[in-house]
């Protein structure tokens, strides 16, 4: 089986797909992977690897390959299903999509030019021998009325841990936060400054470490020297997610947007409790779980990360709580549920 990677960027579809490979291998598949961009060589420092200047769509997607039973293509967006469509070359084919856009934030196909929106909706007709695949069941709802086809959903599980070599380090006394993401409007970071500048959280012994690059680097600075909290704020750089969960007694992700983010997953089977916005992904992970939500009122996130920053005892009922959501191996269970659709296809006729 060939896994597709259609970005120009190492990022979180790739380390599923990097995932999901290795387990392929374990259990017997011949699997590798392809993408427009080298593989890193510290695989999971996602942040760290600068994204190509340009990919030739076409190119790539016409790669010559040898032939595979069944093609894994891992869309990071939307627009990106042409270049996987045609790289499959009609090979039985697994598409997952692992982030969708805003409503008005469709563009055209990076390979066809053609709304993206329509094709997904001619090919969700028409292709044969596919299966499409969501994070969550918003998504599938999403794309079951475009495809016009059933979505199914299989949740990301967190890619296998690797060992720590620089972890970070926090002020003795200090509880400590981390949060591991570009530095990007999508992830949130300004309103959690705002946040943390506010009684009664302010007013708490804590130190946050957040672990990233990215465009709004300089803005994050400045936004945190305007809040007098330079010397509780560490922006860290871009590292591994296990330099910074190394350690921590609490992540905190309050992002905007998210397909089924991967580093609150790493977070608990590092033994780390979460703090999420209330987005529909994080919704679906920690429903059933009191306390692992901020307000969808953001001027009451100060009282929300107060309770969790305050009381040792809170963070560990939490953990306990959101540690169930993984089961025993997640990564088994992820595996399942795709090797289901791959003999699936691979069978079908």
């Amino acid at each position: 089986m060939l896994h597709l990677c259609a970005s120009a960027v190492w990022g979180g579809a790739e380390q599923v797909a990097l995932t999901l490979r290795d387990l392929a291998l374990a259990h017997g598949w011949d699997a590798s992977i392809d993408l427009p961009v080298p593989v890193p060589t510290e695989r999971f420092a996602a942040s760290a690897v600068e994204p190509a200047p340009t990919v030739s769509w076409w190119r790539w997607a016409l790669h010559e390959r040898r032939p595979v039973d069944v093609v894994h293509a891992h869309l990071p967006w939307p627009d990106r299903l042409g270049p996987a469509l045609l790289a499959a070359q009609g090979t039985p084919l697994v598409v997952t999509f692992h982030l969708l856009p805003r409503e008005g934030g469709w563009t055209r196909d990076r390979l066809f030019g053609v709304p993206t929106k329509w094709l997904m909706t001619l090919v969700g007709r028409t292709r044969a021998r596919v299966a499409w695949v969501a994070l969550s069941r918003e998504d599938a709802r999403t794309l079951e009325r475009l495809l016009g086809a059933p979505v199914v959903v299989v949740r990301n599980a967190p890619p296998r841990a690797i060992p720590s070599t620089r972890p970070v380090s926090w002020p003795d006394g200090a509880v400590r936060l981390v949060s591991v993401g570009r530095l990007e409007w999508q992830k949130g970071f300004e309103r959690m400054i705002d946040a943390l500048a506010r009684p009664p959280v302010r007013d708490l012994p804590w130190h946050w470490n957040l672990l990233g690059e990215g465009s709004l680097r300089d803005d994050l600075r400045a936004r945190i020297r305007a809040a007098g909290l330079d010397d509780r704020i560490t922006l860290a750089g871009a590292r591994p997610a296990s330099d910074g969960l190394t350690g921590a007694q609490l992540l905190l992700a309050p992002s905007l947007r998210e397909g089924m983010p991967l580093v609150p997953l790493e977070a608990l089977e590092a033994g780390v409790p979460v703090i999420a916005s209330r987005i529909p992904p994080h919704e679906e992970l920690f429903e059933k779980v009191p306390g692992a939500l901020l307000s969808a009122d953001e001027g009451a996130w100060s009282t929300d990360l107060a309770r969790g920053i305050a009381d040792g005892v809170v963070r560990q009922r939490l953990l306990l709580a959101q540690r169930r959501i993984l089961g025993d191996d997640p990564r088994e269970s992820t595996w399942a549920m795709y090797a289901s659709l791959y003999d699936e296809l691979r069978l079908t006729r």
